[in-house]
């Protein structure tokens, strides 16, 4: 189509788009002068037209007084062929139309380039304009937000200063395995013969770390490396590990340093030497007293100890009315009272900072209650439970309550999490939420397999299940973003499993979740539940650094 719109322009037109010193060298060195050039002062117009069309082609579709210029020159005949869209026969064409068509080129650059047949051209161009580009941005595939930057700085100043164990701290939903992946990730890069080695008490926080540093290692790596899962039902040998990253579930690992085969208690022994740090999530738990024997296992190894890295939102493991607790005290001092957590001025609390950053979603706590409630969370902080559980499970006045808010949070197309007191109060609750013709489902160690329960998260991550009602499971590991309602059904006097439960919902946009969330509780006699700002500095006093 271009040579066919270029014939109709004169020959001193087409001798306007060429150096006439490169025509003249074409001329000379052409063993058929006749071919370019009939005689001194004419050209070759076929000749002329084709050096035109291809040493201007990209003039054409870029350059705007060019493209007029090409429009201007059509024929009536050869207007209506490439507009189309005016549905006019050649007499009917104006010059209303010409002006038309040139606005419409510059409206739809690619169109118009493949109105002449040189589309892939303008592709082409057009992917090399933004190679060229000297100003581009970048994204990373695997980032860190800003404060968890900082953050990991701060755990490698520590490392690096010869703090051998540091606690991470950061709120659910702020990113705590994210940052720690990054760390690993770091760790790792520094030697090809570091090992990294991540401690979790559950399966579903040992999946999540397995799947989490997979896809971090595909962005962050240096080099191949090997993934290990020592977890769940996982049998693979301990055998052979030199490198690379390993997923110990802590019960896992509690019967292979109790086994009596030999073999096992070597290859044990031959770990522990080559881990060179070690993450523990919910590092809280870490001064359980088992839990404490196999980390001490890897980190007071006398050939070679790794370091230690706790990660929790929560770095404290109870409340008491009366100030910190001797299991706190027990916690801080086991990371040598060395903590690194958000640092962010103009705030009254790291909260506050994530929930206007878009971090996490503002909480909105709601207090469910119900007349026939006579017992607060507070007064069984000291009572077996099992009863007293049972008892609120039964109860037709409460469970009313805790339907009827979830029928009206899914009135407004919520998704929902509900802790449950017991296992068969999460059947019950899962039960009279389908009875009203909501798609709820139960989940629980008891019932449901580990694979049932990977299948009902994976429903309700895609928003086939609308409510999903547990018993001791989706407290952590758990990451469901679109989650914007918690119901906590459970009395507890735990802060840690009351933020942990809390946080569920608190994914912010910036994360894929939502701006707001609703925390409903059963629970309204601790004022610390009530803020979990306050909640989140409860324990600052006692993480004070000691020279």
């Amino acid at each position: 189509m271009l040579t066919k719109i270029l014939a109709n322009f004169s020959q001193d037109e087409l001798l306007s788009f060429l150096p006439l010193d490169a025509i003249n060298f074409a001329l000379a060195i052409d063993s058929d002068k006749h071919q370019l050039s009939e005689s001194v002062n004419h050209y070759n117009k076929q000749k002329l037209v084709a050096l035109v069309a291809s040493a201007k082609k990209v003039n054409f579709l870029f350059e705007e007084s060019l493209r007029k210029q090409l429009i201007e020159r059509l024929s009536p005949q050869l207007f209506i062929e490439l507009f189309p869209e005016f549905e006019i026969d050649q007499t009917q064409v104006k010059a209303k139309h010409y002006d038309a068509a040139i606005s419409w080129s510059e409206i739809n650059p690619y169109h118009f380039a493949s109105r002449l047949g040189l589309n892939a051209l303008y592709v082409s161009q057009v992917e090399q304009k933004s190679l060229l580009s000297g100003i581009s941005r970048i994204e990373p595939n695997y980032s860190l937000y800003p404060y968890q930057q900082d953050i990991s700085q701060q755990v490698f100043t520590k490392l690096n200063n010869g703090c051998n164990r540091v606690l991470l701290h950061l709120p659910t939903g702020a990113g705590k395995t994210r940052t720690a992946m990054n760390i690993a990730s770091e760790h790792l890069r520094q030697d090809s013969k570091n090992v990294v080695l991540w401690l979790a008490d559950r399966e579903e926080l040992c999946s999540q770390a397995f799947n989490e540093f997979s896809k971090a290692w595909q962005s962050l790596g240096n080099r191949p490396t090997t993934l290990y899962g020592f977890y769940s039902t996982a049998d693979e040998s301990l055998g052979g590990i030199d490198s690379g990253f390993v997923v110990g579930g802590l019960h896992k690992f509690l019967s292979l340093r109790s086994s009596n085969a030999r073999n096992i208690k070597l290859l044990y022994s031959e770990l522990c030497k080559k881990v060179t740090l070690v993450i523990f999530d919910e590092a809280h738990k870490a001064v359980a007293p088992m839990f404490k024997e196999v980390i001490n296992d890897f980190i007071l190894n006398p050939e070679f100890h790794a370091d230690l890295i706790g990660l929790t939102a929560t770095p404290g493991r109870s409340y008491s009315p009366d100030g910190l607790s001797d299991e706190d005290a027990l916690l801080s001092s086991f990371f040598n009272n060395v903590k690194v957590s958000m640092r962010v001025s103009g705030y009254l609390s790291p909260i506050d900072y994530l929930v206007e950053k878009g971090y996490l979603a503002k909480a909105n706590f709601k207090p469910l209650t119900y007349d026939s409630s006579a017992i607060t969370a507070y007064e069984l902080r000291d009572a077996g439970g099992a009863e007293t559980m049972k008892t609120l499970a039964d109860n037709v006045e409460r469970n009313r309550q805790i339907v009827n808010t979830i029928i009206e949070e899914c009135e407004k197309q919520s998704q929902i999490i509900v802790f449950a007191c017991t296992v068969e109060h999460g059947v019950n609750l899962s039960m009279a939420l389908n009875y009203q013709g909501i798609n709820a489902a139960s989940i629980d160690s008891k019932n449901d397999s580990a694979s049932s329960r990977r299948a009902k998260i994976e429903q309700y991550k895609n928003s086939e299940i609308q409510v999903l009602v547990n018993f001791n499971v989706l407290t952590a590991g758990f990451d469901a973003p679109k989650t914007n309602v918690t119901i906590i059904a459970k009395p507890m006097n735990s802060l840690v499993q009351y933020l942990q439960m809390a946080g569920r919902a608190m994914r912010g946009i910036k994360s894929g979740g939502n701006n707001e969330c609703n925390i409903y509780t059963v629970m309204d006699n601790i004022p610390e539940f009530q803020s979990i700002s306050i909640a989140f500095g409860y324990w600052n006093d006692m993480w004070i650094e000691k020279d």
